[in-house]
């Protein structure tokens, strides 16, 4: 097969290999004491896709270690080191990161208010990388996330799921049920993956420190149903 000399998301020459998901929620071994960063996934990439979007990593690593911090040994390391190390450098620059809704369930929870179009620009990134690591190929038609993980509004001092994400996580885990579990360090990150070239459609579930879900899903159809350009 003949090498891609291009980024997996555009066009533009590759300059170096982008890892997917993010390197940056892998806890480094020398400070975690063990190898949690054993062959991950790397497409081609060009800077724009890559090394400029860092900041966008760190955003996609803070919604998750926020929400999954008490999850596992993994997301409370990362949590404590990388995450407060980076808070105490550049207090302002986290703090821009969520708008602070107050406390819910007598002050046992926080809810924290995110940016959906970024954070959704963060997974969509990631799902195009996996297709194009199983495939060689890129998937250009637009992607839905969801996450179970993600509430749409407090009633009486409680939190209120999204009754449409609810009903269509179940429908993504009845779709993907009999795909294989992947990911080499799955404490980390693991994902299930379906594409489906008759039907022109791609489904993607992916776990991370084995508490925090999202959901992806893209079609042909999808970029039929848009309004065209007039």
């Amino acid at each position: 097969m003949k090498p891609v000399s291009t980024c997996y998301m555009c066009d533009a020459p590759k300059t170096s290999k982008e890892h997917a998901p993010p390197e940056c929620l892998f806890p480094e071994e020398k400070d975690f004491g063990q190898d949690l960063r054993r062959n991950l996934i790397t497409v081609p990439s060009c800077d724009a896709h890559n090394s400029k979007k860092s900041e966008d990593d760190e955003y996609l690593r803070a919604v998750i270690l926020f929400t999954a911090v008490r999850a596992s040994r993994v997301a409370e390391h990362q949590f404590l080191g990388k995450m407060l190390r980076g808070v105490r450098r550049s207090p302002g620059k986290y703090s821009a990161l969520f708008t602070d809704q107050g406390t819910v369930s007598n002050g046992a929870l926080r809810a924290m208010r995110i940016d959906r179009p970024r954070f959704d620009n963060c997974i969509q990134h990631l799902a195009r990388a996996v297709f194009f690591h199983h495939h060689q190929s890129k998937w250009i038609q637009p992607i839905m996330v969801i996450s179970p993980d993600f509430y749409s509004t407090i009633e009486d001092d409680q939190v209120v799921e999204h009754q449409p994400t609810v009903d269509t996580v179940k429908i993504s885990q009845a779709y993907l049920q009999s795909e294989p579990v992947r990911g080499e360090n799955p404490s980390v990150f693991k994902y299930r993956f379906r594409y489906s070239p008759a039907e022109e459609s791609l489904a993607f579930a992916a776990q991370f420190y084995d508490f925090f879900d999202i959901y992806s899903y893209s079609s042909r159809s999808m970029s039929d149903a848009r309004p065209k350009a007039q």
